[in-house]
């Protein structure tokens, strides 16, 4: 249990600092921003508590809010796609997929469910990050597109990611 504890807290300072030092300044052409922090909320193990997934998504969204000088943009929408993670889980799944322990990554749970669950979180999030940021309807495409690109961005490098941190059980 201090182990995985230990994992989890190393994962959360490495994503911070990912966030803080490198991709706050990557902004491609002036519209796409990569967003990694929400990462780390995806790869919560399954069996996380909901008080602990809501609490750590909330600090993370928080640090990166601090460092970013963006007072509660990101803490409010770490915390909401940790709230609706259930949810969008079950929606997915079936019952037996869901186990406790499972690790919520493409190689523990296959390439279509990691797909499902990452396009739909990153795109919750950064649809929702984007308005509250504008806080207007008014430019409403130009602001869809702004999301849709940089939730794409960083489906791509959740992808990479998995490739990189994660290893197929043998």
């Amino acid at each position: 249990m201090r182990g995985r504890f230990f994992i989890q807290l190393m994962r959360f300072a490495l994503f911070v600092a990912a966030q803080v030092l490198v991709f706050n300044h990557i902004n491609l052409g002036g519209f796409i921003n990569a967003w990694v922090y929400v990462i780390f909320i995806l790869m919560l193990p399954i069996d996380t508590p909901g008080w602990l997934r809501l609490v750590s998504s909330f600090l993370m969204g928080l640090s990166v809010d601090i460092f970013a000088q963006t007072p509660g943009l990101h803490a409010t929408a770490a915390t909401l796609v940790a709230f609706i993670r259930p949810a969008i889980m079950r929606s997915i799944a079936s019952n037996k997929e869901i186990e406790p322990g499972l690790r919520p990554t493409l190689f523990d749970m296959g390439a279509r469910w990691y797909f499902l669950y990452a396009f739909m979180m990153i795109m919750i999030h950064h649809i929702f990050l984007f308005y509250f940021e504008v806080l207007s309807f008014r430019h409403f495409f130009d602001t869809l597109m702004q999301a849709f690109l940089s939730g794409l961005l960083t489906l791509g490098l959740s992808y990479l990611s998995q490739y990189l941190f994660y290893f197929k059980k043998k």
